[in-house]
């Protein structure tokens, strides 16, 4: 399919092909929606519009960042020996440097729960999966998105209630025994981000980009597979919650907690975004599906969103828009994430520091716009991120000069710990 972009990122479509600008495109709002949630409130923005964008921007980052290791590893013809182990190397590095960024973004004090030491993790977990094929990653998936949340929920519910409740990994559990299994249990089982139910989100991305989304049809495809994860995963819960009893087992629960007030704090629960976990007793808490609860019709709900929203983004490369371009900055954005990520979190650490944080609408539309002026701004200089370049430099040097090229039919822009080694 050819189309008209406009001259701003022509260079970069002949380059890397209009559907991996429409993978940057996604990445821009996965960023601003992360960012969006971060500055303002629900009352502000809007409750639906706060549900909306709240886990779910996230969980399109770490469905894109699938889709990077695949486009970077070969699209539908997976790399093989000394090339891919060169970029095995280059990913398990950068996945380092995230783990070390991240934590020490945590140690700032922002209000953000830092997701970028999961990020690490997942990179090194499908490190051993980087050659399968998308048929094989999807069936993984789909067991992922149900057995993960299942094994998450019997964990939690053998063992003690949990410390890490919420929890984002940091420098001192590293310094006992203790440390390390209470940094384990915030890692996989029941931190903010727990990778028993986020692994399911990245190895959904690899098989999309083993499957191709330079494909004619991949913009329809994945619009209509989404939309139909999506509805199967929150309309599954309703009919769970609503249909066989679910609901009333936890407005009883409740009612215990603040009698005669269980229905609306249930209402206000299965709105509002949770830590990285679901409740465990009763055990029909699994059966919700409100933002970052880690349930598993939460994980094909929101992966369902995520997978239409890159299926709109793919196609919106070939209308009147993109042809003007008014698309431009975004894909600017979409280039730089990681550079983005850490300037948000660094800059709300700043303004708490200071006390001139409070969320407002004001403030959430100034975070919203000057990373998009700076990162056009940026383009015009330098084609890649200031923390894009470092994790390209560290990947270059862990593969020892040999990091392949992306692919035959093109590159592949920077995810968070990924990026085109050709640039």
């Amino acid at each position: 399919m050819t189309t008209s972009l406009p001259a701003s990122v022509t260079s970069e479509a002949s380059e890397r092909g209009p559907r991996v600008i429409g993978v940057d495109i996604a990445r821009a709002l996965a960023v601003l929606g992360m960012i969006a949630v971060h500055t303002a409130t629900a009352q502000q923005i809007g409750d639906t519009a706060f549900f909306l964008l709240s886990g779910r921007s996230a969980i399109l980052f770490a469905l894109l960042a699938g889709v990077s290791l695949a486009l970077t590893t070969g699209e539908d013809a997976p790399l093989r020996g000394g090339p891919l182990r060169a970029a095995r190397r280059s990913i398990a590095a950068r996945a380092l440097v995230l783990l070390v960024v991240g934590m020490a973004l945590v140690e700032l004090g922002s209000p953000v729960m830092v997701i970028l030491a999961t990020y690490a993790v997942l990179f090194w977990l499908v490190l051993p999966v980087l050659r399968w094929s998308w048929q094989r990653l999807a069936v993984a998936a789909a067991v992922g998105a149900v057995a993960g949340p299942a094994l998450s929920w019997w964990i939690r519910s053998a063992g003690e209630p949990a410390e890490t409740f919420g929890e984002t990994p940091r420098f001192d559990l590293f310094t006992s025994g203790e440390g390390i299994r209470h940094l384990g249990s915030v890692l996989f089982v029941d931190g903010a981000y727990p990778v028993l139910t986020w692994l399911p989100f990245v190895l959904a991305g690899l098989a999309i980009g083993r499957w191709g989304v330079r494909r004619d049809r991949a913009p329809r495809t994945l619009i209509v597979v989404g939309s139909a994860l999506a509805v199967a995963g929150y309309g599954g819960s309703w009919l769970a919650l609503h249909g066989f009893g679910g609901y009333d087992v936890l407005v009883s629960h409740l009612e215990v907690i603040v009698p005669g007030e269980g229905a609306q704090m249930l209402d206000e629960l299965l709105r509002s975004s949770g830590f990285g976990t679901f409740g465990v007793d009763p055990w029909q808490w699994i059966l919700t599906a409100s933002p970052h609860s880690g349930t598993p019709f939460e994980v094909v709900g929101s992966g369902g969103v995520a997978i239409a929203v890159l299926g709109v983004c793919l196609a919106s490369v070939t209308t009147r828009a993109a042809r003007a371009g008014w698309l431009s900055p975004l894909v600017a954005l979409g280039a730089m994430p990681l550079t983005v990520y850490v300037g948000h979190v660094v800059a709300l650490a700043v303004l708490i520091r200071w006390e001139l944080f409070a969320p407002s609408w004001p403030m959430a539309l100034g975070f919203l716009v000057v990373p998009v002026v700076f990162a056009v701004l940026w383009r015009r200089v330098a084609r890649r991120g200031p923390l894009e370049w470092l994790l390209r430099r560290v990947g270059i040097v862990a593969a020892r000069g040999r990091l392949p090229r992306a692919s035959t039919k093109g590159g592949e822009t920077a995810s968070i710990g990924q990026e085109d080694s050709r640039r």
